[in-house]
């Protein structure tokens, strides 16, 4: 079973492997399993053999250590998130910086809420 987190790091890596797969002429494969990646699950190890095929050696999610114990708590104003519920991708705004898009779904990162955790 995939993991947010790994969702998360390949949304992230989505525009190098769009690249690399343009470059070899299979630009279409990789549309096909971006498509499938926002509602299937198990995608994850498709991309990671096609990443390693492009010469990706590793994606992988960020390590983040909590306090344990200690709930995260309420997201600060400039936090932003998956804008589909589909990852653990998470994002801080910083003053003047335009806010990235989701390179799956193709729209902007929406800001977090108190209902919306990034984790």
């Amino acid at each position: 079973m995939e993991r947010r987190g790994d969702v998360a790091a390949w949304c992230e890596a989505l525009p190098l492997l769009r690249r690399l797969a343009a470059a070899q002429g299979r630009a279409d494969e990789v549309a096909e399993l971006v498509h499938r990646m926002r509602t299937d699950s198990g995608i994850v190890a498709q991309l990671d053999e096609l990443g390693r095929e492009f010469g990706i050696p590793a994606v992988g999610a960020r390590s983040v250590v909590g306090v344990p114990g200690v709930a995260p708590g309420v997201p600060v104003d400039g936090l932003f998130v998956c804008p589909a519920g589909r990852c653990d991708r998470d994002w801080v705004r910083a003053p003047g910086v335009a806010t990235p898009e989701c390179h799956l779904f193709g729209e902007p990162l929406a800001r977090a809420t108190s209902e919306r955790r990034a984790r």
